[in-house]
Order: C-alpha cells, then sequence, then structure tokens
C-alpha cells in the first residue's frame, strides 16, 4: 500500500497547483520510479470519452437523444425503444455487464452476444450501471458515422491535448494491473475481462492514459467544451454531460456519461465525474477546480482493497 492507496502506483494533479505528483513504481516488483509518461489503464474513465464520441455526433445533428436505436443496434426488443440518452444515463434496463465472456465466448461473437442482451427492467425505468449499455453506445457511434471508434477518441484526444491516449500501450510504458489465475500478470493489456475477450476497441473500458491526458478531458469540462485544440463539444453537450438527468440509488445524480455529487468517493463536492475499477477518477467541481487520482488499486489483487476513504480526502479539496 502506497500512501494510503492499494497497489504500487499514485499518480495525480490538483487544478490548484496543476503539477503532478507521481510515487510508486510500475509494479511492485519492479524498482524504477513511477513517471508521468507511465500509462494508467483507465478502465471506466473510457466511457466518458465513448460519453464525448456520442454527443460529438448529436452536435453534429447525426444523432438524436431520444429516438430508439434499434435501427442501429439490436437493443432488446421492438417494443422497449431503448434511446441513447437512457444508454449513456444508464437507465436503459440493460444488464450490468455481459457475463458471456465467461463461457469462452470471445471476439464478434461475444459482441453480437452482448449487444443483444435482453433488458432486466423497462427502459428508462430505473437506474443500474451498465458496462453492456456503453459497448452498445461505442457501436452506435461506429455504425452512424461509418468510422471506428478508436478513430473518434483519437481525433478528440487531440482535441483535448491528450497525446498519449491510447488503446494500445506499450508494456515499458503500462503500469500493472491484476495477477489473474488464467492471464498471469496483467500489464500492457485492459484489465477488463469482456473488453479483453472483445478484443478490440468497446465503449465501456479499454483505454490507457497518463494523468495529464486525464487533465485534459477535465479541463475541457470546465472550459465548457474547449480542448487545448479547440472546440470538441458544444456548450450544450457540456450541460448534457454535467446536469443530473436521473438519480441513483446511493442518492447521487446520473447526467449523460458522468456522476453528479457522488459523496461516496466525491465527499461533500458539488462536482461531476467518474471512476474507474483499476483504481482510476477525476472530478471537476462548479467552481471550476478540479482533481485526478490514478492508482493501480487492483495491483496486485482486487482482494480487500477499498479505496473510496483516499478518494474522498484527496477530492476534498474542491470544498
Amino acid at each position: 500500500m502506497v500512501n494510503g492507496a492499494p497497489g504500487s502506483a499514485w499518480a495525480s494533479l490538483r487544478s490548484i497547483d496543476d503539477d503532478a505528483v507521481v510515487l510508486g513504481s510500475a509494479a511492485d516488483d519492479e524498482r524504477m520510479p513511477l513517471t508521468p509518461a507511465h500509462l494508467f489503464d483507465l478502465a471506466s474513465l473510457t466511457k466518458t470519452f465513448t460519453t464525448v464520441a456520442a454527443l460529438r455526433l448529436v452536435d453534429a445533428g447525426l444523432l438524436g437523444l431520444d429516438e430508439p436505436v434499434r435501427s442501429f443496434v439490436p437493443v432488446g426488443s421492438e417494443a422497449d425503444g431503448v434511446t441513447l440518452r437512457q444508454l449513456l444515463t444508464h437507465t436503459s434496463g440493460l444488464p450490468a455487464e455481459g457475463r458471456m465472456w465467461r463461457t469462452g465466448l470471445t471476439g464478434e461473437e461475444l459482441r453480437s452476444a452482448v449487444l443483444r442482451s435482453p433488458l432486466v427492467a423497462s427502459a428508462g425505468s430505473v437506474h443500474r450501471y451498465s458496462d453492456v449499455g456503453f459497448i452498445a453506445v461505442g457501436e452506435i457511434v461506429e455504425r452512424v458515422s461509418g468510422r471506428a471508434l478508436d478513430a473518434h477518441v483519437a481525433e478528440i484526444a487531440g482535441l483535448l491535448g491528450a497525446s498519449s491516449v491510447t488503446w494500445q500501450p506499450s508494456a515499458d510504458l503500462a503500469v500493472a494491473t491484476e495477477r489473474q489465475p488464467h492471464r498471469g500478470l496483467v500489464r500492457g493489456e485492459v484489465h477488463d475481462e469482456l473488453a479483453h475477450a472483445l478484443g478490440r476497441p468497446a465503449g465501456h473500458a479499454g483505454l490507457f492514459g497518463t494523468v495529464e491526458d486525464v487533465a485534459a478531458l477535465a479541463r475541457m469540462i470546465r472550459d465548457d467544451g474547449v480542448g487545448a485544440g479547440g472546440r470538441v463539444l458544444s456548450a450544450d453537450g457540456i450541460r448534457l454531460m454535467t446536469t443530473p438527468a436521473a438519480t441513483a440509488d446511493a442518492g447521487y445524480g446520473q447526467a449523460l456519461g458522468l456522476r453528479v455529487r457522488d459523496a461516496a468517493w466525491m465527499g461533500g463536492a458539488d462536482a461531476v465525474g467518474h471512476t474507474g475499477f483499476t483504481g482510476t477518477a477525476f472530478a471537476v467541481s462548479r467552481s471550476g477546480a478540479f482533481g485526478v487520482l490514478l492508482t493501480n488499486r487492483v495491483h496486485p489483487t482486487r482482494e480487500g482493497t477499498d479505496l473510496s476513504a483516499a478518494r474522498r480526502e484527496f477530492f476534498s479539496f474542491l470544498g
């Protein structure tokens, strides 16, 4: 455990000083110290990039938030009428995860099975955090635009000035995650088992990036959609990402792609942001301050690790 965080790596940045702090090493058995260039498995922070990609298509008039998405992906049944807004707010009724990888399915066969997952609740009736829903969003982005999801993310990263964001990190610069029975030490490959089994970029997990890359994303949200390289999203798009459209059982607000005032890890901050299973998080406050905290919480094991208190302490400066 390093500085209160499970794992061996800690990289953080706060807008009040804007300098990255990096501590530890990329793996618990490695002597070389961590550097700002090291790439963390961003896990579900990927969903934020996927949200931005989808909303750029909305900005361009190519997608409607409230039109049924079945003409693009086979979500639910014809009668369910799941919309993009519901997918982005985790109110689609889709299951939390696609467990089909456990049966040995991989690649396109697995992708097809996941996309055809039946609803477990009526569309729009409940908030249920769903990886499956964001895999569907990534698929919609591809089918509507005719371009691969990674091409969209690369374009977004360029506009953000997030030059290191990648789906295929160098193992030399990647921070280690879990030692898994079937894969050994996971390093330079996505930790998420479903994303790994899919074998190509998916909307829910799989991106790697540095602390500066995630800070560039946070600044864009703070700056009403403008990144270091130009406008990424309209001001209306940012409003959709920062205004609650649903309420989770845990009491936080759910905007499109981001959580609002999630006290479990933001503490008392009036902020929006997201976390990732591997130990990643960022938050942007209404005042304009932001913070990024990247760890490898699951290294070398996910068992008995809880980063909630460390996150609340770190993000307490947001107010």
